[in-house]
Formats: structure tokens, C-alpha cells, sequence
């Protein structure tokens, strides 16, 4: 029990940026990867440990930990005349998300988490939130896990700021085109596809009441795919992921984000 303790420290004081998970039941599993990313024309290179601690079948707690190491801006702006700007970003941590799931059913649950105020190492998403999503999987066969959620996320006011709530739904698929789902061993593809709705305007209240709200509604969405492989003799793997971090059905503005990382199911 020793173990689950360290873990579950490890979880309540960690800092980290959100992964894109494939839906699925609680397990027990621990993640390490190394991430370059481009968003905001800031390139940055991230250490990500991700965990999830299973206490049963029903129940798990977890958390993504990610801590930037560099982050580099180079933009060329006119004013009369051309200028190159060079910026490197103060580093850090990035945000931190702790949460659970449970599963009174082998089919569906509800998951839970908390998103605490980033560290240095990230200048989006300043706003503290909380977040429910109910979810289902359905093994459609031996060899593939289909898995699907709604969201409901809300915000903590800050210096007199208000983030609108948002919706969102997510699906997914783990398939492994070989091997059974439970044979820790063999090839493994996973496609997750998030979409998110502000249905109220954030609000500034620092202004008088009609003034108040940003018009800042928007339809976003994110998408990740991975390959990994995991070897006979142990449930450890290794793979590679890519993932689309930030987009808007209008204008398709898009952020981009590749992982190498290995990973140990238990």
C-alpha cells in the first residue's frame, strides 16, 4: 500500500497540461513522454508523466503531470519597416489536472476532475475549472474498445474574470489489430476526438453590467492519435503520439503536439 500512497502524493501535488485519453474503465498505469508542441507560434518541449491508480475495478484516481523545459517565439512584424522578434519564455510548470472515475457498471461512469491554476510554464488557460463527464465503453469486439463521453466544465472567478461554461462530447477507439485486448503484448492504435461549446459568454466584471460580457462563445476541438507497441514478456510499451491541440470549426486555427513516450500497464 506503500506504492498507492507515493502515488497518490505524487497526484495531489502535481502540475501538468491535460492528455487526450482514449474513454475507458479505471486501470492502473503510469505514462512517461517527452513532447514537442506548436501553438500560438510558440515552439516548446514538455516531460509528461501521466498516472492512474485503479484501488478496484469501479474506482481510480489520476493525474497528468508535465513540466516545460524550453519554449521558444519568433515572429516578423511590420511597423514601416521589418522586425524580427525573439522571445523565450519564462518555463515551468504547466497546468495540473487531478481527478477520479467511477464505474458502477463494467460499461459505464462517470468521471471527475479539478484543473488547478497553471504554473509559468504556460500563459493559456489561467482559469481554475471543474469538470464532470459521464462515460460509456463498449468492447465491440476482442480486439477493439469503443468509448464515448459527455462534459459539463465550469470556472473559478478570477481577479473579477469569468470564463463562460462549456459543454463537450469525446470518442474514441483502442484497437489492437493482433492481439486480444487483454494480452498485454503486441501492436496498438487508439484515436481520440474531443469537441467543446462555451455556451455562456465569459464575463469581465470589472465593468459595469451591460459592458460585462466578451462575446466569446466558440465551437472548438482536439484530436490525438497514437501507435504503440508492448513487449511479451512484460505489459511496458513505447510509442508515438500526435495530437491536434487547439482548433475552431470557423477560421480552423490548429496547434500541433508529438509524444514519444513509454508506458506501464498493470
Amino acid at each position: 500500500m506503500s506504492f498507492g500512497c507515493a502515488i497518490l502524493f505524487a497526484f495531489v501535488s502535481s502540475f501538468a497540461t491535460e492528455v487526450i485519453r482514449p474513454v475507458s474503465a479505471p486501470h492502473t498505469s503510469i505514462s512517461l513522454g517527452g513532447i514537442l508542441e506548436l501553438r500560438d507560434d510558440v515552439y516548446s518541449g514538455d516531460m509528461r508523466v501521466s498516472t492512474e491508480l485503479a484501488f478496484c475495478k469501479c474506482f481510480s484516481v489520476y493525474s497528468d503531470v508535465s513540466y516545460r523545459f524550453a519554449s521558444y517565439q519568433y515572429e516578423v512584424a511590420n511597423f514601416k519597416q521589418q522586425h524580427e522578434i525573439v522571445d523565450l519564455r519564462v518555463n515551468g510548470f504547466n497546468e495540473s489536472y487531478l481527478g477520479f472515475k467511477i464505474f458502477p457498471s463494467d460499461f459505464w461512469g462517470v468521471n471527475a476532475n479539478f484543473r488547478f491554476e497553471p504554473g509559468e510554464g504556460s500563459q493559456n488557460d489561467r482559469f481554475q475549472r471543474l469538470a464532470v463527464e459521464p462515460m460509456a465503453v463498449y468492447p465491440f469486439s476482442e480486439y477493439l474498445l469503443l468509448g464515448a463521453s459527455l462534459g459539463y466544465y465550469t470556472f473559478i472567478e478570477k481577479d473579477h474574470f469569468l470564463p463562460g461554461d462549456e459543454i463537450g462530447g469525446e470518442a474514441s477507439f483502442v484497437w489492437k489489430p493482433f492481439y486480444k485486448l487483454e494480452n498485454p503484448r503486441g501492436l496498438q492504435l487508439s484515436y481520440v476526438f474531443l469537441l467543446r461549446h462555451r455556451i455562456h459568454e465569459s464575463k469581465n466584471k470589472n465593468l459595469k453590467s451591460r459592458y460585462q460580457e466578451m462575446d466569446d462563445r466558440y465551437w472548438g476541438f482536439r484530436m490525438r492519435g497514437e501507435i504503440a507497441y508492448f513487449f511479451k514478456s512484460l505489459p511496458f510499451g513505447y510509442g508515438f503520439g500526435y495530437e491536434m491541440n487547439r482548433g475552431t470549426l470557423f477560421g480552423f486555427e490548429t496547434g500541433h503536439r508529438a509524444e514519444l513516450f513509454a508506458r506501464y500497464d498493470f
